[in-house]
C-alpha cells in the first residue's frame, strides 16, 4: 500500500510540475471555449501580447470585419436571445473580461453585458461579429467570432 501511495505522490508531483514548466514557457494566450446551445463556436485571434520565459511578442491584427473574413469564420446560427458561454483553461485577471459587438464596418463597437461568462445575444435577427478581450499577468488578447441570429 506503501509503494502505491508513493509512486502515486510521486505521478502527482511529475505532472504538477510539468504544467507549472509549460506554463513559463508558453509564448501565446490561452484560447477561449466559445458555446452556444453545446456548439463550439470558431473564432479568430485579434490583436494580443504575450510574454514568455525568453521572449516576447506582439501582433497587431486587422479590424474584426476583415480579420472574421480572412479567418474564414462562417456564422454560426443561433436563436433569437440564446446564451453563449465563454471559458479559458486559464483564468483571466480578474474584472479584464469583456465583450464587444462591432456594429459596423468602421470600426465601432459597443459593451456587451457579461454575466458569469455568459453573454445573451440580440433578440433581433442579423449577423453579429462580436470581439472578446481578456488580460493575464503575461499579457492580453482578443478573440472574434461571428453569430448569425435566425
Amino acid at each position: 500500500m506503501k509503494k502505491r501511495l508513493t509512486i502515486f505522490f510521486v505521478a502527482a508531483v511529475v505532472l504538477i510540475g510539468f504544467y507549472f514548466i509549460s506554463e513559463l514557457f508558453r509564448s501565446e494566450p490561452p484560447k477561449p471555449t466559445i458555446t452556444a446551445g453545446g456548439k463550439k463556436i470558431a473564432f479568430a485571434q485579434g490583436s494580443n501580447c504575450w510574454s514568455g520565459l525568453f521572449s516576447g511578442v506582439c501582433s497587431d491584427m486587422p479590424a474584426p470585419h476583415e480579420l472574421t473574413k480572412y479567418a474564414g469564420l462562417n456564422p454560426v446560427v443561433v436563436s433569437p436571445e440564446s446564451q453563449i458561454t465563454i471559458k479559458f483553461r486559464i483564468k483571466p485577471k480578474k474584472n479584464s473580461l469583456g465583450v464587444q459587438l462591432w456594429t459596423n464596418n468602421e470600426g465601432t463597437s459597443e459593451i456587451v453585458q457579461l454575466k458569469n461568462q455568459i453573454l445573451t445575444v440580440p433578440k433581433e435577427k442579423g449577423v453579429y461579429i462580436y470581439g472578446i478581450s481578456a488580460n493575464w499577468r503575461k499579457g492580453s488578447s482578443m478573440y472574434f467570432f461571428v453569430i448569425e441570429v435566425r
